[in-house]
């Protein structure tokens, strides 16, 4: 059969041996992962509903095993092909050169990038190693334009889970100012003495705005 011949309607896993499979979409691509769909919806279908809610494949790989389990319509099986993902890209990553996050520069010029076109505020955690490198980064919470929510408990055993040695706090503003409010001041201040407590210092909280970000760290002059 010639790669002519294969119909667009044709399951993924068909395209994919035909030599199709870089022209597979993401929803694809998750279809390949999952195998079947459920009743009355096709699993390309499932793919780009989660697709959808999570912003695209970068969003839903950021997510947690908790914030994975609580996506609309997706069991324990789904998830955890998912995080399975998840782990051997983490993994296969372990020994390669890590992105340093040592300014609040480059923190900032890191998630600027990262967060473009959000639409709903998001809290999330990088997670540093002793040399200031990337582990891990996560996103904790998930809301609406007007905000999200996360608590310092929720913060740092997610940070511990890596094995991390101090965090950063980031969020996202879709209004697209980086003003803090009083309830950004007042988290940070409680992750702040959250970290303290635990031996694992927050070394920053950043707001990422449509171009701009601002730093807790900089503009309260923290000594780190």
């Amino acid at each position: 059969m010639k790669m002519t011949d294969i119909a667009p309607e044709q399951r993924p896993r068909e395209r994919l041996f035909a030599g199709l499979g870089e022209e597979l979409s993401d929803a694809d691509i998750l279809a390949l992962i999952w195998g079947s769909g459920q009743k009355g919806r096709s699993v390309v279908e499932m793919g780009q509903e989660i697709l959808s809610i999570t912003g695209g494949l970068s969003g839903l790989m950021s997510l947690g095993l908790k914030e994975l389990s609580d996506l609309p319509g997706l069991g324990p099986a789904k998830v955890g092909q998912l995080w399975a993902v998840q782990e051997i890209a983490r993994r296969s990553k372990r020994g390669h050169s890590k992105i340093k996050i040592n300014s609040p520069r480059k923190a900032g010029d890191y998630l600027l990038a990262r967060c473009t076109g959000w639409t709903e505020e998001h809290f999330g955690l990088l997670a540093l190693n002793s040399k200031c490198e990337l582990i891990a980064e996560r996103i904790l919470s998930k809301g609406t334009a007007i905000g999200t929510m996360v608590t310092p408990r929720e913060f740092f055993r997610e940070a511990l889970r890596y094995g991390a040695v101090t965090a950063i706090a980031y969020h996202n503003h879709p209004s697209g100012s980086t003003e803090p409010s009083r309830e950004d001041a007042m988290l940070t201040e409680k992750l702040r003495n959250a970290g303290e407590s635990l031996g694992l210092k927050l070394v920053d909280h950043i707001i990422v705005g449509s171009s701009e970000y601002y730093s807790f760290r900089t503009s309260e002059e923290w000594d780190i």
